[in-house]
């Protein structure tokens, strides 16, 4: 990437529009169902913290990540299974040969976040193990669309956006030391 490459994709990822007045607004049934789906989502990661932690003081915290796993990973095989007619819907050799190297190892950043998560929140506790990493997330988050990594599409770093960002940090702060 040549130094104006880096500089333009910079000047990029950052967009100032001007604010959206009276602006139409409607109700989508499919982005409520999805915004209903997505609260379950966020409130499974606490729920899975929490149990986690809690399972890695009787045991320990390397046992209890993998036993989630283990136990996500037999139901979501049953998912696939239904949802790809025992895998026949998908075309593997396609798929081996069009899919970024970077695709197959997603497993990894949830073993660390489960790990991470069941030895923290003993002794953290699940709010402030749950705001800090919901932060990164959201940071982590805000670059890769900033940035359309990964293949995501590309929202760029508005000011609306910085700045709620900014306050989802102050938040977490006073969860954290409050």
């Amino acid at each position: 990437m040549t130094k104006g490459g880096f500089v333009q994709a910079i000047k990029d990822s950052v967009l100032i529009e001007k604010p959206r007045i009276n602006t139409h607004i409607s109700f989508d049934k499919k982005l409520a169902m999805d915004i209903v789906l997505l609260m379950i989502a966020g409130a499974c990661t606490s729920l899975q913290g929490a149990v986690n932690g809690s399972m890695s003081i009787h045991v320990n915290g390397g046992f209890s990540a993998w036993l989630s796993f283990a136990i996500g990973s037999f139901l979501l095989f049953i998912f696939f299974i239904l949802d790809t007619r025992g895998g026949k819907a998908i075309k593997w050799k396609n798929a081996f040969k069009t899919a970024p190297w970077w695709c197959w190892w997603g497993g990894i950043f949830g073993a660390a976040y489960v790990l991470f998560i069941t030895l923290f929140i003993p002794y953290r506790g699940a709010a402030v193990v749950s705001g800090i990493t919901i932060c990164a997330q959201m940071l982590t988050s805000l670059i890769v669309d900033s940035f359309a990594f990964f293949g995501c599409i590309h929202r760029p770093a508005t000011l609306p956006r910085i700045f709620g960002m900014c306050l989802l940090i102050a938040g977490v702060l006073m969860v954290a030391f409050g």
